[in-house]
C-alpha cells in the first residue's frame, strides 16, 4: 500500500470531522473509532489506506470483507463476554461509598498489579485523598486477568482501586450492538458531496460494527456506572484524543451537568496530531487539561483550545534527576548505536532492517537493538532473517533502558517518544526518514540540531560536523527536550479541587 500524503491526511481529517459534526451530540456517532483520526503515524493510518488506495470494485470487496470480519469478531466477543462475565465472574464491583474524584487509568500488563503508584497520575489520587476529598481509581483492563482477581490483590491499596471488567452483562452488550446498528443506518442516510466522502462514509458505516467502536462505548458505559452510583464530582482521564475519553465526559454530564472533566495530556503532542486538538460539542470537551510539560501547554495555547487558566502544567514522572557528567557527543570514541523502536511490527520491522544495513556497512560500530516490551520479537526475527544468527556487531538488548542509554552514543528512532529521555542522557538523535511519508518525528520543530537518515550513506553526514558544533547542537537539544516533560507539580492539579 502507498503511504498517505500530508494533503490526503488533511482531507481525511476534514471528511471525518464533517461526519461527526453531522450528528454532533450522538453518543453512537462519537463512539465510531474510524471517525476519530488520532495522528499521522502509520500505525493509526493503516486503517484508512483502502480509502485512498482502492477504488470501484476493489473498494467494495474490501468493505464486504471488513463487514464479515467485524461480524465474526463481534460474535466471538459476544460469546466471550458470556464466558468472562458469568463463568469467570469478571463483572462490575458495586461500591456504595461516595467518591468526589475518579481517575481513569490503564492496566497494561500483569506487572501493574503490584504498582503502588499509578503509572500515569503517579501520587495525585493519594494527594487528593489527603485533602479529605476521597478518590477512586478505575483501570481499563488490557490483560486477560479478571477484575475480581485483581481486586483481591488491591484490597490493601491506599486509594480505592477497581479494574474495569472486559465486558458488560449480555443484555447491555446486545444493546450496544443494537444502538450501533441504528447508527450505521443513520450514517448510511447522511449526505455526501464527493466520491471520497462517500468512501469515508461507507467505511465509517462498517466501523459501527467494529470491536474498536464497541470498546469505546463499553468503557464509557462502565465508567458511567460509577459516576451515577458514587456521587463523582470530578473526572480525570488520560487524554490522547481517543473516542472513549470524550464519551466519558458526555455521559457524565448527562447524569450531572456540573461535573468537572479533566484530561491529562501525558504523552507528546505530535505535529499533525488531530483528534486531541479538534473540538467537539461542549458536552464532549474537558473543562481542564493537565499538560505534561511546557511544550504540550504551548500547543494548546497556540490553537486557543481552552483559556490559559484551564491549561495546567502538571508535569510527568518521565523526567530524569541525573545530570550526565559527560555527554555522548564528548566521548573520544563514538561507536555505539541504540535502536529505539515502537511496539507495533509496522514500525519496528523496517527500523530493524535499516539497522541491519547500517551494521553491514559499518563493521567497526556496535548496534544495540532495543525492542518495546509489547513487541513479539520472534515475529521480527522471522521478518528480518538477517538477524538469525546475530551479526557480530549487533546485539539484542537484555539490559534496562537506563543501562542502554548510559553505554550508547547515538539513538536511531522514528516515532518513539523514548528519544526524549535518550537526549536527556546525552545521546545524539538520528531520525530514520522513510521516502514519501508524513514525518512522525517527535522532534519535528528542531530539525537543524539533528541528523535525518534517509539512507545508510547519510551516516557519513555525522563525520562532516565539527566536534564543537555537535556539542553546541546537543546542548540545544537537551534544553529543548526538557520542555516536553516537566517535574510533577501536584499543586497545579490540586487547584482544580480548590476552585470547584
Amino acid at each position: 500500500m502507498k503511504n498517505i500524503t500530508e494533503t490526503q491526511y488533511d482531507q481525511l481529517c476534514d471528511a471525518c470531522d464533517a461526519l461527526l459534526q453531522n450528528n454532533a451530540n450522538s453518543f453512537e456517532r462519537n463512539a465510531n473509532a474510524f471517525l476519530h483520526v488520532i495522528r499521522e503515524h502509520p500505525i493509526f493510518l493503516n486503517v484508512y489506506s483502502a480509502v485512498f488506495n482502492k477504488n470501484g470494485v476493489s473498494f467494495f470487496i474490501h468493505l464486504i470483507k471488513l463487514l464479515f470480519w467485524n461480524i465474526i469478531i463481534g460474535s466471538y466477543k459476544l460469546f466471550h463476554s458470556i464466558y468472562r462475565y458469568y463463568f469467570l465472574g469478571d463483572k462490575l464491583i458495586k461500591d456504595k461509598r461516595v467518591f468526589e474524584d475518579v481517575f481513569i487509568s490503564h492496566f497494561l500488563n500483569d506487572s501493574f498489579i503490584n504498582h503502588k503508584r499509578d503509572f500515569y497520575f503517579f501520587d495525585l489520587p493519594q494527594k487528593i485523598a489527603n485533602t479529605n476529598k476521597s478518590s477512586l481509581q478505575l483501570y481499563i483492563n488490557f490483560t486477560g486477568q479478571s477484575s475480581s482477581k485483581i481486586q483481591a490483590i488491591w484490597k490493601k491499596r491506599v486509594t480505592v482501586s477497581r479494574a474495569l471488567p472486559r465486558y458488560l452483562p449480555l443484555i447491555q452488550e446486545i444493546k450496544i450492538r443494537g444502538l450501533m446498528l441504528h447508527e450505521a443506518i443513520k450514517l448510511l442516510q447522511s449526505k455526501t458531496t464527493s466520491s471520497f466522502e462517500k468512501r469515508i462514509k461507507f467505511q465509517a458505516v462498517i466501523a459501527s460494527f467494529s470491536s474498536a467502536t464497541h470498546i469505546n462505548y463499553r468503557i464509557a458505559f462502565l465508567v458511567r456506572h460509577y459516576i451515577k452510583q458514587n456521587g463523582i464530582k470530578r473526572i480525570f482521564t488520560t487524554y490522547e484524543g481517543h473516542p472513549w475519553e470524550r464519551l466519558i465526559f458526555a455521559m457524565a454530564r448527562e447524569i450531572d451537568p456540573t461535573i468537572v472533566c479533566v484530561g491529562y495530556q501525558h504523552a507528546i503532542v505530535f505535529r499533525k496530531q488531530h483528534a486531541i486538538r479538534r473540538k467537539l460539542t461542549s458536552n464532549f470537551e474537558p473543562n481542564y487539561i493537565l499538560c505534561s510539560g511546557e511544550h504540550g501547554k504551548q500547543q494548546f495555547e497556540a490553537i486557543n483550545y481552552l483559556p490559559s487558566k484551564y491549561l495546567l502544567c502538571f508535569g510527568s514522572n518521565r523526567t530524569i534527576d541525573c545530570k550526565q557528567e559527560q555527554l555522548a557527543v564528548e566521548a573520544k570514541e563514538r561507536k555505539v548505536f541504540l535502536m529505539l523502536s515502537e511496539g507495533d511490527l509496522i514500525e519496528c520491522i523496517p527500523l530493524a532492517r535499516f539497522v541491519v544495513q547500517l551494521a553491514k556497512e559499518n563493521p567497526s560500530a556496535h548496534f544495540v537493538i532495543r525492542f518495546h516490551p509489547i513487541t513479539r520479537v520472534e515475529d521480527v526475527l522471522k521478518a528480518v532473517p538477517e538477524l538469525v544468527p546475530l551479526p557480530k556487531n549487533i546485539e539484542l538488548s537484555s539490559l534496562s533502558f537506563e543501562e542502554d542509554l548510559t553505554r550508547a552514543h547515538f539513538a536511531i528512532y522514528r516515532g518513539s517518544t523514548t528519544i526524549i529521555k535518550a537526549i536527556q542522557y546525552g545521546l545524539i538523535p538520528l531520525y530514520y526518514e522513510r521516502p514519501n511519508e508524513i514525518s512522525i518525528d517527535p522532534l519535528y520543530d528542531i530539525q537543524k540540531e539533528k541528523v535525518n537518515l534517509t539512507s545508510i550513506e547519510d551516516i557519513e553526514l555525522l563525520k562532516q560536523i565539527p566536534q564543537k558544533e555537535l556539542i553546541k547542537r546537543q546542548h540545544k537539544l537537551i534544553e529543548y527536550a526538557s520542555r516536553f516533560f516537566s517535574p510533577l507539580n501536584y499543586d497545579e492539579a490540586l487547584k482544580i479541587n480548590k476552585t470547584v
